[in-house]
């Protein structure tokens, strides 16, 4: 696996979780998570720019999560 963390910051990393409540550890994982699905959604609405809101979220499932959402178009 590629990683642009280096040794010594990743071992700092550890320590730091190694500190956490399972609590902090699981809010740290989940405002990462919201912050990477922020980031991805960005990405692709820059990328496709003329998608709706609804469209870029089914497309957005779709790359992360590889699964296809059949909604009734109005």
């Amino acid at each position: 696996m590629i990683s642009d963390t280096t040794p010594k910051a990743e071992s700092y990393q550890h320590q730091i979780f190694a500190r956490m409540t399972g609590d902090e550890r699981v809010c740290a994982a989940m405002a990462l998570s919201d912050q990477m699905r922020d980031i991805a959604l960005a990405g692709l609405k820059k990328r496709y720019p003329n998608l709706g809101e609804l469209d870029l979220l089914d497309f957005f499932i779709q790359e992360v999560h590889g699964v296809i959402l059949k909604r009734e178009r109005k």
